[in-house]
């Protein structure tokens, strides 16, 4: 038995495209949620089936804003429950988050095996970004199957020691895919620029940023600046800061409309590390509001640039229109029909 699992919105958009394949296979799985982003998951549920299992009782309650150490314990004291109950071949975790390294975790110690989708993600420092440098890293040291995005992905598992590495792409290409042909969405061009602010490594700076984002949009009259701004109450105490008349600071938007917005988008401001990649997709250019990242091919291809902790810096840049760029470097589409194809050969 196949058991997916996932917490997260970011989870959910990216493994959707797998639970698609495994129904049109007519493969047995179960889905898990574990209950980590309560307050985004409404957003994208509908993209995946009524979890068969779910710990979110573990994160219902007063207190919405468990810490890292919180949620990790109740993941995985449900998880050992759950394993201790029911039996399965493998677990498909995704990315890098708490509820990846938590079930990747209490699977090794169930001896069932682990899935990893997006393998091999490297800094090589594990303060940027935190926490999910760290989890990554570990989940390699437990994963029976590593899925890798790219290339360099694939070459930083293969370097440290990773079994079972597969070069398949990413999914956010097939998810992306799937909303350009149901919602018709193509690259658009307009005043407007998206951002979007919500990095743990920020919230220390977060004041400055917004302060910043004031500054360049009192400078940049012409541009329409458009922040979907992130629930976490270390971004919302700033937002008073955004005053200047050509911000708009609006509440979370679904998935469809935030691809919506990047397909009108001039250009991004993100310490986002998933819309580095769909910014590809769109070939639209985006400043990445963090010190190092995880995705250097949407640099390498001229799309991105590391502004650290000064946009202004790259405005001017931003606003030259992209270079063409004949496909995303992060997969064809198809990244979700190899990875069942693979998992269909080892579970056989």
């Amino acid at each position: 038995m196949i058991l997916v699992a996932y917490g997260t919105r970011p989870e959910i958009i990216k493994l959707f495209p797998i639970i698609n394949e495994l129904k049109a296979q007519r493969l047995s799985f179960k889905t898990l949620f574990t209950g980590q982003q309560m307050d985004l998951y409404e957003d994208v549920q509908d993209l995946v089936p009524r979890p068969y299992f779910s710990f979110s009782e573990s994160f219902s309650g007063e207190n919405k804003h468990n810490t890292l150490g919180m949620s990790f314990a109740k993941i995985c004291e449900a998880a050992e429950r759950l394993f201790n109950e029911h039996r399965f071949d493998i677990i498909i975790v995704q990315g890098d988050t708490t509820t990846a390294w938590a079930l990747a975790q209490m699977a090794f110690y169930n001896e069932i095996k682990v899935a990893h989708v997006e393998a091999g993600l490297r800094t090589f420092d594990l303060e940027n970004p935190y926490p999910e440098e760290l989890n990554r890293t570990l989940i390699t040291q437990v994963a029976y199957l590593n899925f890798a995005p790219t290339k360099q992905a694939y070459d930083n598992l293969i370097n440290s020691g990773a079994k079972n590495v597969h070069l398949v792409g990413n999914t956010i290409v097939d998810a992306v895919n799937y909303f350009k042909t149901s919602l018709g969405l193509h690259e658009e061009k307009s005043n407007k620029v998206m951002v979007t602010l919500h990095r743990r490594e920020n919230h220390k700076i977060m004041g400055r940023l917004f302060n910043e984002l004031q500054t360049i949009a009192i400078d940049n009259p012409e541009l329409e600046f458009i922040l979907p701004i992130h629930p976490n109450p270390n971004v919302q105490k700033h937002r008073s800061k955004l005053k200047a008349r050509n911000i708009q600071v609006i509440p979370p938007i679904g998935y469809p409309e935030m691809l919506k917005l990047i397909s009108q988008a001039l250009f991004i401001i993100s310490d986002s590390g998933g819309i580095q990649e769909e910014a590809t997709c769109f070939n639209k250019k985006i400043i990445v509001v963090r010190e190092k990242t995880e995705r250097p091919e949407t640099i390498e291809i001229g799309l991105g640039q590391l502004a650290g902790k000064n946009i202004q810096n790259l405005i001017g840049w931003a606003k030259i229109s992209p270079p063409p760029v004949i496909s995303s470097p992060y997969g064809d589409g198809k990244t979700a029909k190899k990875i069942v194809r693979i998992l269909v050969k080892y579970l056989s």
